[in-house]
């Protein structure tokens, strides 16, 4: 790592040395302060000036005038300095106009004439040579913004040598979970201020053209940290050089501020979250068991993970008032799903929407994994046809094994529930493992780099969640070896009951006894249909499953 130079004080005068980061405080509202690299080597022909700061904006220009043109406002930014003459002393002015102490990180790294000039064909920024990059995010996407680089001799932008000569390396680093500190703050933007350090500490998660957008969106994670560097390469001349880093929280560290970081998560949420956890660890060990609970299970969530983005991005509602309603939604449709069951009495007709959830889960993890990373897949038809087909492919397979579908499912979607409860009070990311996927349900989400941070407090969740989830099916499986597949269909248990009253009334006919004793339901239906609970011509088997069931 660069070492690290730290300093305090109030005079107007700084002096770094040359690619050697310095750590200061500047106090509150000192304006004019001068930023200085001396003894500098005859070859270097630009700096680039950058200043840090994590929690309040610092002005930095090339005029102690501040024009509009050669000064940028910011907490990650940044300014190229021409020398004009070899070997002479570079200087940049800095204002700090808030009335209070600011902790800032300062850097000035030496460029030659052939390495690139980051940001130097400068087209949407006010400067003509912008090396810094801009940033917004709001609580699903983060889009970063950087400038087109130029040749360091100084090329036409538009000359077709600049263009085929330049390529564009775009790196991410998370910081330590739930570490919001100024500690972790620039420790960690020290590790992305050199090309070496960007290398070694940052994730190259993409190389770009100059025929691509420079405009990159990422998925949100509030709280946890993310920061983000570009280098340009020379690969005519095997020279690079590195933008001004940039990092972001998805929210607001300062304290009472709007989207503060402190008032991510409500009330409502952390309550549903856990009450879904605990339904769901008791659907891992009892939920085939108990076939009802299980079907309002899996239809309260499918109807959750369909509402939430529609009522989000279709309506004003509030967070609160999104999840309310779908939770309300979820209720309705695990109760409609329940009905499906009671009326018509047929596992594999039930089990369609538990194969779905359970798909959508399979899914979901496949894509939380660097295959749903790759370029082809940042693409909407692309991302539902490789989605959907893994969904319908899992539930194809299994249904036919429908009472292995059903422990399988019960035992991983309800530890993934349980292990999700847990994973919302550690402020963990496994969570997002279900919420990437409903994500992108939302605009440009498809089009975004989806990296999740997964570091120890992910690694010990996961490892509970395939203890839980082998436990609970080991369990179902031992517990139901001598059971029935399913349990008797509510409605074919009344119909049933309702012939064998019939019977006894009418016992003295024996031709119209044995008619009334065939089901509704004749033999040409496939038998693994009910899941082997019931003889689809006499019905038998199913008083068999009842009295042993009760």
């Amino acid at each position: 790592m660069i070492g690290v130079t730290y300093s305090t004080g109030t005079s107007e005068q700084y002096e770094l040395v040359a690619n050697q980061p310095l750590l200061m405080q500047i106090e509150a509202m000192e304006t004019g302060i001068i930023i200085k690299v001396a003894n500098l080597s005859t070859s270097i022909t630009f700096i680039i000036f950058q200043i840090h700061s994590q929690r309040l904006t610092l002005t930095l220009s090339l005029t102690n005038t501040y024009n509009y043109e050669s000064t940028v406002k910011g907490n990650n930014i940044g300014l190229i300095y021409r020398v004009a003459t070899p070997g002479s002393a570079a200087m940049v002015y800095l204002n700090n106009t808030h009335n209070a102490t600011v902790d800032v990180l300062l850097a000035a790294f030496t460029y030659t004439a052939n390495d690139p000039i980051p940001g130097g064909c400068s087209l949407e920024f006010p400067q003509e040579e912008a090396p810094y990059l801009k940033l917004q995010y709001s609580h699903v996407l983060t889009t970063v913004d950087f400038q087109l680089a130029n040749l360091g001799i100084s090329k036409d932008c538009e000359d077709s040598v600049t263009k085929n000569s330049l390529e564009y390396d775009i790196y991410l680093y998370f910081l330590k979970q739930n570490e919001l500190g100024a500690e972790e703050y620039f420790s960690s933007l020290i590790k992305l201020l050199s090309i070496d350090s960007i290398q070694k500490f940052g994730r190259k998660i993409h190389s770009l053209h100059h025929s691509e957008k420079t405009s990159l969106a990422f998925s949100s994670y509030p709280r946890k940290g993310a920061a983000y560097a570009v280098v340009v390469r020379d690969t005519t001349l095997k020279t690079s050089a590195a933008y001004v880093p940039i990092l972001s929280y998805s929210c607001d560290v300062i304290e009472g501020s709007t989207n503060s970081c402190a008032d991510i998560g409500d009330v409502v949420g952390t309550v549903v979250t856990f009450l879904i956890g605990l339904l769901g660890l008791f659907m891992c060990f009892f939920g085939h068991r108990f076939f009802k609970t299980e079907m309002f299970f899996v239809g309260f969530l499918a109807m959750l993970a369909v509402s939430l983005p529609l009522f989000e991005l279709g309506t004003q509602l509030s967070n609160e008032d999104v999840i309310v309603t779908g939770i309300l939604l979820g209720v309705l449709s695990g109760m409609i799903w329940i009905l499906v069951w009671v009326c018509l009495g047929i596992p594999v007709v039930s089990l369609l929407l538990t194969g779905g959830v359970l798909g959508y889960l399979f899914a979901s993890l496949i894509f939380f994994t660097p295959f749903g990373s790759l370029d082809s897949l940042r693409n909407g038809v692309s991302y539902s046809m490789v989605f959907m087909s893994i969904i319908l492919f899992l539930t194809a397979f299994l249904l036919p094994l429908n009472k292995l579908l059903s422990i399988a499912a019960t035992s991983l979607v309800g530890s993934y529930s349980f292990t999700v409860s847990i994973d919302q009070f550690t402020r963990g990311s496994l969570s997002y493992i279900v919420l990437n996927s409903i994500r992108h349900g939302y605009n440009h989400f498809v089009e975004a780099f989806v990296y999740t941070p997964f570091q120890t407090n992910e690694i010990v969740l996961s490892v509970v969640w395939g203890i839980l989830s082998i436990s609970g099916a080991v369990f179902q499986v031992y517990r139901e070896r001598n059971r029935p597949p399913f349990p008797p269909p509510p409605y074919r248990t009344w119909r049933t009951y309702v012939q064998a009253t019939r019977e006894l009334e009418n016992s003295s006919d024996e031709e119209s006894h044995d008619q009334e004793r065939e089901p509704l339901i004749q033999s040409r239906l496939p038998a693994f249909l009910y899941g082997a609970t019931v003889d689809a011509v006499t019905g038998e088997r199913l008083l068999d499953g009842m009295a042993q069931n009760h």
